[in-house]
This record gives structure tokens, sequence and C-alpha cells, in this order.
């Protein structure tokens, strides 16, 4: 994380951010599958649009991953489709202090794009990272 997460007061007064958290210890899937859970809803994420560091993948490849990584995944790794591991890695990185997860309606992007820009974080190009659906109980 570069900056403090002091834009997330701003954003919870937006009436179509439906949901917030920070990315911290159980990695972007941990949190995602929370904020999930507590709606009914399933993600669809698209990791070629999740902001890497640069050469982190390399390094993943190399195995140079926390242990706190494996042990995020046995814990909500039942919940998760299936994944490539180096993938599986990178988005169950537990994190110190990551940047903020939002739920957005599509009405309220412009909005939270705005206030995004007051707040020096930049929304250039495609910003999400992923969309959800209703939960379907059919087998």
């Amino acid at each position: 994380m570069c900056r403090m997460n002091i834009a997330g007061a701003s954003f919870a007064n937006i009436e179509g951010v439906k949901a917030m958290t920070d990315v911290t210890g159980f990695g972007l899937l941990g949190h995602l599958s929370e904020m999930c859970q507590g709606a009914g809803v399933q993600a669809r994420v698209d990791y070629d649009a999740i902001p890497k560091l640069p050469g982190v993948e390399e390094y993943i490849k190399l195995g140079a991953v926390p242990g706190g990584t494996e042990r995020n995944f046995a814990s909500y790794g039942h919940l998760m489709g299936e994944m490539p591991r180096e993938v599986r890695d990178l988005l169950c990185d537990p994190q110190t202090s990551g940047g903020l997860l939002l739920a957005v309606m599509p009405e309220a992007e412009n909005e939270v794009k705005a206030t995004a820009a007051e707040f020096g974080i930049e929304t250039d190009g495609d910003w999400r990272t992923g969309a959800s659906a209703r939960r379907s109980c059919h087998g």
C-alpha cells in the first residue's frame, strides 16, 4: 500500500457503495469471499486487472511466498473455483496494510471515481477487478 486508506470515510458516504473493507491478513480472496458470503453473491475476479508489484509473479514462481498465504487458502479455499497456484498465491497473500476493496453499484461508479480522484487515487482505464452475481443453488 502506498497511502493511508483515508478515502474510506468518503466512499462510505456514497449510497451506491454497498460494502467496503481494507485488504489485510486474509488476502484479497479472503476478504472478497467474506463480503460475498455476507451479501449472498458470488464473485468473478479478473486476475489481469489486479494491480501487481513489478516482478511479483516471478518471485512467486521462485517460491518466495509467505507462510500465511497457504494458511489463508486452507481456511477459505473450499469456497474458490479452480485457479493456477501462482494466481492463488498472489490473491491469498496476507497483507499488513493493503488497499480498499469496494462493492459498488454500477450507477455509483462515476461518484466513486470522482471521490477517488479527490484523494489522488488513480482510476484510469477499467479499475474494476471483477463482478458479482446472485448465488445459484442449482447442482
